[in-house]
């Protein structure tokens, strides 16, 4: 006969006191992820005693929209993160609305009428890096996460924090990296530098990169097109603005991988080697990474954390909206593919 599932048993598969799980059962106060780690277990263990006032207990059903700034289903870096955060909401008995601003299309009184009908207790902005619409959007008084955040000064109220990458660390690294091992002194950054918050951390980070070997370095260096003048995904269209350039550059950091893939593919048309005559890096590690010979150097994020990390800034904003706003930065990993593998020559 199976034996009955009782707190000793859940306490002992935990390696936790019995007084610990029987106070994450019954409401009352331990951390947050220890409460989470317990109920998790006794699902998975079945305990007979587990019920929905369990996951309610403690905790108040909150009602989140998460509102995107282009259409997220069919975008690879996207995709593992909106997961996360529908699997965190479930978890947790929080009602999830989404909604997709189409800038210049949908007026943003429409937005906020929206808004006000579903009488949500926070917002999670991902891909909203227009200034204006950012700006509204905090001055109708409900707490904001931002996944990434706009480029430019914004001067508003508080009441919403932003979760980015260590960006500007990471390029930083790879940059002094390159350059001490190979010698490379000519980079150049691919992307818009003003279409958000880490894209501008990112060029910053190669300058601060250049700048530890003591090297020079130019905004003629780099391919800075305006996104809304420019199409980064046309490899022959990025092929001509480096035929512009007016050195020849030894390393390319992209403002991503679906930049980076494009940029190899320009360079492979201009019988360019990679690493062989010149390397190349990305960011996201999405799999346009993997996609392409040679594979690209990038860096991994943790986007199941960083969407569970986004849901947990946010309540923590609604319950604590006179907190001071806050820039969580998740850290990333470095992972070196044959794009900057070059094998040293003496």
């Amino acid at each position: 006969m199976k034996k009955a599932v009782t707190i000793k048993s859940i306490a002992e598969q935990l390696n936790l006191s019995r007084n610990t799980v029987s106070k994450a059962l019954n409401g009352q106060y331990v951390p947050e992820a220890t409460r989470e780690l317990v109920l998790k277990k006794a699902q998975e263990m079945n305990y007979k005693s587990l019920n929905a006032s369990h996951v309610e207990v403690g905790s108040k059903r909150y009602r989140i929209l998460v509102v995107a700034g282009k259409p997220l289903i069919n975008i690879n870096y996207f995709i593992p993160l909106v997961k996360s955060i529908e699997n965190y909401c479930y978890e947790h008995n929080y009602e999830l609305f989404q909604y997709t601003y189409a800038l210049n299309r949908t007026p943003f009184s429409s937005f906020a009428e929206h808004v006000k009908e579903l009488n949500v207790d926070g917002i999670v902005a991902i891909e909203c890096f227009d200034k204006e619409f950012v700006a509204k959007m905090i001055n109708l008084g409900k707490p904001v996460c931002f996944n990434d955040f706009t480029a430019g000064n914004l001067r508003v109220n508080k009441n919403y924090d932003i979760i980015s990458t260590d960006d500007e660390k990471s390029i930083c690294n790879i940059v002094k990296y390159i350059g001490s091992k190979y010698n490379v002194r000519h980079f150049t950054f691919v992307g818009d530098r003003t279409h958000c918050l880490s894209f501008y951390e990112r060029y910053m980070g190669m300058r601060r990169g250049i700048n530890y070997g003591a090297g020079a370095h130019a905004d003629s260096h780099d391919i800075l097109c305006k996104d809304e003048s420019f199409d980064y995904g046309n490899s022959n269209a990025i092929k001509t603005e480096i035929l512009k350039l007016k050195y020849k550059p030894e390393c390319f950091v992209c403002c991503n991988d679906f930049v980076a893939r494009n940029v190899c593919d320009a360079l492979k048309s201009l019988k360019m080697r990679i690493p062989q005559d010149v390397l190349v890096v990305g960011f996201d590690n999405v799999p346009e990474s993997t996609a392409v010979s040679p594979a690209i150097t990038s860096f991994s994020i943790d986007k199941d954390f960083l969407g569970r990390e986004a849901l947990r800034t946010l309540v923590n904003r609604i319950e604590h909206p006179d907190y001071p706003s806050r820039l969580i930065t998740v850290s990333t990993t470095l992972i070196l593919r044959e794009s900057t593998n070059r094998v040293t020559r003496f």
